[in-house]
């Protein structure tokens, strides 16, 4: 079983231009890093939009099945509070979003993502999780609010109430937005604040990776996932490894979720070699370091299924007329 917990899915006037400026800068300044020549990043951003629109999962789909992945958790993204808003409100994206996990049931889950300082946010998530089958929420902080902040609170009573986990970015994120927002210290005041919750850091806080660890060492609530890590595994794999075997013997397999971050890493590292990258790693930097096959099954996908309780879900998200449902969610 492989499950993926970190996708987004998009569309051309889901997010403002300057989010796809900004991942064009960093593509651009990493291109240029040897000789000093920087290819144009306004005419970059210009054709990132189309090339991740995919609101109906349709290209997931097929780099999931070249990967051998089952199933992927796939939500959008608000930065409309911070960048200005998009063409497409998110109340329609985050409709869109869980329309197209019903048009593909077993091999997309779809999360609510939203900032929770909108006045209507509580209310847009409710719908969402009683009328359009949402399965946990997304927070972004970088977006310009801590993940402690009161206007987070009923967004995590609304989890509390239905059983569902919420994912909080953690780590590095492009200009314009500000990492000081996500350091994985303020998931600690939710973890302390609100001890049933379901935790997971996204990314494992990047660079601040000792600190996320230091937060769920104390915190069983939380949990992780090791999305974002692509380019860290590219160029310096031991470090993405001496990492992971660190988080592992720190709170165990159950508690670390396989992501990719899809569609904006994928380029960086297709589906199919992140997944390859877990499942048979190249250790020769560090030879010290060892996975067991149970660790690696666990990460890929059984601990994930075991935290939001998949096989609870499998009548519920079975085809009509299929009884049980999808094979993938007899667990």
């Amino acid at each position: 079983m492989r499950i993926d917990c970190h996708v987004h899915l998009t569309d051309e006037g889901w997010i403002h231009p300057d989010f796809m400026l900004a991942l064009a800068r960093i593509a651009c300044a990493r291109a240029g890093s040897e000789t000093g020549v920087y290819p144009d990043a306004g005419q970059l951003a210009l054709v990132l939009g189309p090339a991740f629109a995919d609101p109906a999962g349709e290209r997931l789909i097929e780099m999931m099945d070249r990967a051998g992945v089952d199933t992927s958790v796939v939500f959008p993204l608000d930065y409309g509070l911070y960048t200005g808003e998009p063409g497409v409100p998110i109340e329609e994206q985050n409709f869109r979003v869980c329309e197209a996990a019903r048009s593909n049931p077993g091999r997309l889950v779809p999360f609510f993502s939203i900032d929770p300082r909108r006045p209507e946010a509580a209310s847009l998530f409710s719908k969402a999780v009683e009328g359009w089958g949402a399965r946990g929420l997304k927070l972004h902080p970088c977006a310009g609010f801590y993940a402690g902040d009161e206007a987070c609170t009923p967004l995590y009573q609304i989890c509390l109430e239905h059983d569902l986990p919420v994912l909080i970015h953690t780590g590095s994120q492009p200009a314009p937005f500000k990492i000081k927002y996500a350091r994985p210290a303020f998931v600690d005041d939710v973890a302390a604040d609100f001890g049933e919750l379901k935790i997971i850091m996204a990314h494992v806080g990047h660079g601040w990776w000792e600190e996320a660890l230091l937060v769920g060492t104390v915190k069983p609530n939380v949990c992780y996932d090791i999305s974002g890590w692509q380019p860290a595994i590219r160029e310096y794999p031991q470090v993405f490894y001496r990492m992971l075997r660190r988080l592992l013997d720190a709170v165990g397999p159950w508690r670390v979720f396989f992501g990719s971050d899809g569609p904006f890493l994928n380029g960086i590292m297709p589906l199919e070699d992140w997944v390859a990258a877990i499942e048979e790693p190249g250790l020769t930097s560090c030879p010290e370091v060892y996975f067991s096959d149970d660790e690696k099954r666990l990460v890929m996908g059984e601990a994930f299924a075991r935290l939001v309780g998949m096989n609870d879900w499998r009548h519920q998200n079975a085809p009509p007329g299929s009884g049980a449902g999808c094979a993938f969610w007899l667990l």
